[in-house]
């Protein structure tokens, strides 16, 4: 099964979660980076990031998004602000819902947060990716590198239950 894992990580815990699954479904992986990043720290961080995951922004990517039609498994990877996915991921969503009419592909949703429901966020996948197969979300609290180890038990735990080994 070809696979690819397309995430957005502003702090980092997406981008190691998505590099370990990665490399356990042996999946390509794509990074989205924006034409013009948002701030990291401090409350313009929390201002910008979660202004534009309530109002469904679609900030430009400078990351071409590869075609999705040659792969099995397509795996969105995002944070969640404000309840929602990050606004760089409503641009992905919607360049693969125009050009690609992504159907009939299994779809896995890796979400990370620090905690609260993350209800929305796959609502939101699902709802613009209609007519495809949605595997169980794949979803870390606070993922870190001091717990390797059982985040890698997780997602090769996920692997198994939705049956892509």
């Amino acid at each position: 099964m070809k696979s690819i894992v397309i995430f957005y990580s502003l702090d980092g815990h997406t981008k190691f979660v998505a590099e370990l699954l990665a490399q356990e479904l042996k999946a390509d992986l794509v990074e989205l980076e924006l034409v013009k990043p948002f701030p990291t720290k401090g409350f313009k961080k929390y201002f910008w990031c979660g202004k534009s995951s309530v109002f469904k922004e679609k900030p430009e990517l400078k990351t071409r998004v590869p075609n999705l039609h040659e792969y099995d498994l397509v795996v969105i990877g995002t944070p969640v602000w404000a309840g929602n996915c990050t606004s760089p991921i409503n641009t992905l969503l919607s360049i693969i819902s125009s050009e690609q009419k992504l159907q009939g592909k299994k779809v896995g949703i890796l979400i990370t947060n620090g905690g609260g429901s993350i209800k929305r966020c796959v609502n939101q996948v699902k709802k613009v990716l209609p007519k495809n197969e949605f595997l169980e979300p794949l979803y870390f609290v606070n993922p870190s590198k001091e717990n390797k180890d059982e985040i890698l038990k997780m997602i090769r735990g996920w692997v198994q239950s939705v049956d892509l080994v």
